[in-house]
This record gives structure tokens, C-alpha cells and sequence, in this order.
């Protein structure tokens, strides 16, 4: 099967796992909720669904690992359902751009390779989101640092997730939320112009979350401060050349970049981005 979907030029390819539990329940939700009918054309045996400009495709994989989708799609972005897993246990919904910034690729993509990133696609399932966190008030919703394969598509990618116990992937409840939010989200979203990178501060930056749902400025890129040792010239300049409009603005954890404080503003300042503090 080669790029049977490329005529019909869908805004956003949602793709989900067989494999995981989350994903399939997101899936599920997806469809029965929000109209999503079989195209009649089948990829690696299933059935692919359509909703409007919105295609819903399922693989057999660990989400982090799909199928080279570029063969068969032609999208402006892709968004991946997943679970998400913690050793706290919370209830968490979370988000969040994908990426390698070590050379380490364990949980999928290439070894610091940075996946594409469309900004506004994080910000608006973010507040979209938010508006529904009160139909499930055990949840934080909140985004996570960039982490994680797939890293080699041609198109941005966000992952969307629930989390962060088996419990927690099997809530119908919490599923119907992430569906309703995420379409939502991606036919009435916004564009927003101004983006940013984040930098340091902890895998889920409550300070970065905060400024994400009340600013008019949209996030790109989040290195946490375990990841900031692997930032260099090249790395930012690859934050650069994936994100889909251009970054003027870094937004730092003041006190969350460590010893990598000096490094990390001179390196701002060679790029001649502004500065926010959060």
C-alpha cells in the first residue's frame, strides 16, 4: 500500500497502538464519540477512519516504534495516543513534543535527533483540556519535557497520554475527556504565532504548564534540567529547524538550570533569543 491518503490531505493523522491499553481506549473513544467512519481502505489489515480532515490509523507496535507512516500519509502533523507510566502512580494527563536530546534511543527515534514540532498543537490540546480537567478532578493535567521516539518523521509529532497505572489506561471516563479534548483542539485550535523553547526545571515543568494554558505565546521544545548537559550549537540549531514557525523566545526555569545556569544563557544569547524567566 503506498500513500493511498496523500489526495485527501488531512490536517492531522491521530495513530494509536493495539498493543497498549491506553491507546486502544483512546481509540475507542475517538471514534464512538466524535463520528469517525471507516474510509473502506485498510492499512496493515485495519480498517483507517475519518472524521472531516481528521484520519484515526492503529498499529500493532509499541506506539514510540510506528510504521514508516510517511509512506502512507501526507498529513500537516501526526498525534500518537499512548500511555503514560510513572512510578508515582498519579492520575496524569499529559502531552508532550518528542525527541532524543542524549544519544541514548531506548524508548524509540535516533539518538539526538529532535522529532518536528508544531507548537500551536501542544497549547491548544493543553487549554482545551484544562477546560475539562473538572470531569476528572483526580487527574493532573499538566505537560511533560520532550522525550521519546518516534524522531524521523517528515511531519510534527505530539503524543497525548494517560497515565500513569494500568487503572488509569483502562478509565473510559478519563478517555472520553482526552478524545473530546484533542478534537476539540485540532478543528476550532488556533495558530499561534509567538513560540518558545523551555529550558530546565523538572520532566513535568508546573511553571512551563502554567505560562503554556495563560500566555499568548506557544511551546516548542522543553529540555527538563537532566537533559540541559546535552544541549549545544547544534542541538538548538535543530530546535530551530524543526519547529514549524520561527522561535524568538526561551523560556527558562531560573532556578531550575543547575550548574548549567552560564552555558545555557550564553547559548540563548549567541542565538539571540529573549529570555522569559518563569
Amino acid at each position: 500500500m503506498s500513500r493511498p491518503m496523500a489526495q485527501w490531505q488531512p490536517t492531522t493523522v491521530l495513530v494509536g497502538s493495539r498493543s497498549d491499553a491506553a491507546s486502544r481506549n483512546l481509540v475507542e473513544a475517538v471514534i464512538a464519540g466524535h463520528g469517525f467512519q471507516s474510509t473502506g481502505v485498510n492499512l496493515m489489515g485495519v480498517p483507517v477512519y475519518q472524521h472531516g480532515s481528521l484520519l484515526l490509523t492503529t498499529f500493532e507496535n509499541e506506539v514510540v516504534r510506528p510504521p514508516p507512516l510517511d509512506e502512507y500519509f501526507n498529513p500537516q502533523a501526526y498525534v500518537f495516543l499512548s500511555r503514560h507510566s510513572a512510578e508515582s502512580g498519579l492520575p496524569a494527563l499529559t502531552a508532550h513534543t518528542a525527541g532524543n536530546f542524549s544519544s541514548e534511543s531506548e524508548h524509540g527515534g535516533v539518538g539526538r535527533e529532535l522529532s518536528r514540532v508544531s507548537p500551536s498543537l501542544l497549547k491548544n490540546y493543553i487549554i482545551s483540556l484544562g477546560k475539562r480537567s473538572r470531569r476528572v478532578p483526580e487527574y493532573q493535567v499538566t505537560i511533560e519535557a520532550t522525550h521519546h521516539g518516534p524522531t524521523s518523521l517528515v511531519k510534527p509529532v505530539l503524543f497525548v497520554e494517560i497515565g500513569a497505572s494500568e487503572k488509569n489506561w483502562n478509565d473510559k471516563t478519563a478517555a472520553r475527556v482526552v478524545a473530546d479534548a484533542l478534537v476539540e483542539s485540532l478543528v476550532d485550535g488556533p495558530s499561534w504565532e509567538k513560540a518558545a523553547f523551555g529550558f530546565g526545571g523538572t520532566h513535568y515543568p508546573e511553571k512551563f504548564n502554567r505560562f503554556l494554558q495563560e500566555s499568548d505565546t506557544a511551546l516548542s521544545f522543553v529540555v527538563p534540567k537532566y537533559s540541559l548537559e546535552f544541549v549545544d550549537e547544534a542541538m538548538i540549531g535543530q530546535m530551530f529547524q524543526k519547529t514549524t514557525v520561527p522561535v524568538k523566545y526561551a523560556l527558562v526555569d531560573w532556578k531550575g538550570l543547575g550548574t548549567h545556569k552560564a552555558r545555557i544563557l550564553g547559548l540563548l544569547q549567541q542565538f539571540g533569543l529573549e529570555v522569559i524567566r518563569a
